[in-house]
């Protein structure tokens, strides 16, 4: 039987996994050599966890994370995903029997991994670099497209800056959203969740701004002067300061948004290996899918419009067809290192003898 020293190496290192606003969506139950992996959607984002979506690409990246831990330290991870069609909730059980431990390259990346916001240098990837992020995907049938024309990354940067136009002319979205803004080191460090301000990457100034914007009033009266394009222009040109952007493609299936998280987390943690920089973008791909499915209930018609049109562009950047979707886009390139990190929670684990 596994020991629990070794379940719980394992599952630290699951736990590392990002999720949307740090919302850690997750908890664990071991039995034997079981682990059972279940999701709390309601911990993240109502409006943009479409379908819960947002939570299975943070379980996808936690499952990555058991698996390669597991493999590191002499166990070989067994996984079925949704195994229990009464259980919704139930997003894996994972089994794990003793194998010899292999040298995971990755498994010495999973706790330096982090977002990094700021702008990257224009340095083109190598060769050597492009071949082992695109390599990440060989056990998957999702679709990795990688692009590196400066005309596409303009395009890619410009369509999901979108994305703060309807945050901040949306009063439900500016609500949610700075509901989870943590503003100090110390509530970061209490409540080890919630968007960290530093990490946010922003000047002083433009802090300063954001605790004012923080009242819909006024943030209501600025966006009538066009503060919110104004913000979604800058925002814009720090997307476009890249070396790249990889985009997974996916069919329309829960199912396949946890395995885009997997290959989400190996990419990311093999551009952490490399010394590369990485932002995961997605605010503009699961607005499009609540706006599409629900006909844009919830939405004016203009942040409807907005959000299909910048859609419309990724999709057409990456030549994604009716019959796949977009589910994730990473920025790629070489950047200073990040202002922060957020913190982590203990993993909570239930063990049955």
């Amino acid at each position: 039987m596994i020991s629990r020293e070794a379940v719980q190496k394992i599952l630290e290192a699951g736990a590392q996994a990002p999720s949307g606003s740090n919302s850690q969506p997750w908890r664990f139950d071991v039995r034997g050599n079981e682990i059972r992996v279940w999701a709390f959607p309601e911990k993240d984002h109502p409006i943009l966890n479409f379908r819960h979506r947002g939570t299975w690409v943070a379980h996808g990246a936690l499952i990555e994370n058991i698996a390669i831990a597991a493999s590191a330290l002499g166990y070989k991870a067994d996984i079925k995903i949704f195994p229990d069609h009464s259980k919704p909730n139930l997003t894996a059980i994972i089994g794990l029997t003793a194998s010899t431990p292999r040298d995971e390259p990755l498994y010495h990346a999973i706790p330096r991994r982090a977002t990094n916001r700021k702008p990257y240098k224009p340095t083109p990837l190598t060769f050597e670099e492009k071949l082992e992020l695109l390599a990440v995907n060989q056990e998957d049938k999702e679709d990795v497209i990688l692009t590196e024309d400066p005309d596409d990354i303009r395009r890619l940067g410009a369509a999901m800056s979108v994305n703060e136009v309807v945050m901040l002319e949306d009063r439900k979205l500016h609500k949610l959203f700075f509901d989870e803004i943590v503003w100090t080191e110390a509530e970061e460090k209490e409540r080890k969740s919630g968007l960290y301000l530093k990490t946010m990457e922003l000047t002083p100034p433009p802090q300063l701004a954001l605790k004012i914007f923080k009242y819909w009033p006024v943030m209501h009266f600025f966006n009538r002067l066009g503060l919110a394009e104004m913000i979604a222009k800058d925002n814009a040109k720090v997307y476009s300061a890249a070396a790249a952007y990889i985009g997974v493609i996916v069919n329309d299936s829960d199912k396949e948004f946890v395995t885009a998280g997997r290959v989400m987390e190996r990419i990311w943690l093999t551009g952490t290996k490399l010394g590369l920089s990485v932002h995961l973008l997605t605010g503009v791909l699961f607005l499009w899918q609540r706006i599409i499915a629900e006909g844009g209930k919830g939405f004016s018609q203009k942040h409807a419009e907005l959000v299909k049109r910048a859609y419309g562009k990724v999709a057409s950047t990456f030549k994604v067809g009716d019959n796949k979707m977009v589910a994730l886009l990473l920025r790629i390139g070489r950047g200073d290192p990040p202002s922060a990190k957020s913190s982590k929670k203990p993993p909570t684990v239930y063990i049955s003898d």
